[in-house]
């Protein structure tokens, strides 16, 4: 019996997409955002990455609803797009 493989070329080829998981950015932004607090920014950048980018559940505008107590909700919000590649 012999095997043929098909044309893997394609499932090697490196892609443009820049991709972040919420690890990532949490991992990143710790330092910049420390009185933020690590279980909040993970909240937040769950919420972003996965529930408005992926599943598209939320919009910003609810992120920014959500977490309006935190004061720079919206620098948070562009830096955790910018680390997607989304801005």
């Amino acid at each position: 019996m012999s095997w043929k493989l098909k044309d893997l070329k394609g499932l090697s080829t490196p892609t443009d997409v820049k991709t972040c998981t919420v690890d990532e950015a949490v991992r990143q932004l710790k330092d910049k955002y420390k009185e933020v607090g690590i279980e909040t920014l993970t909240k937040i950048a769950t919420d972003i990455l996965v529930k408005h980018l992926t599943e598209n559940k939320m919009t910003i505008e609810d992120v920014k609803k959500r977490y309006s107590n935190i004061n720079n909700i919206d620098s948070i919000i562009m830096d955790i797009l910018r680390l997607a590649g989304k801005l």
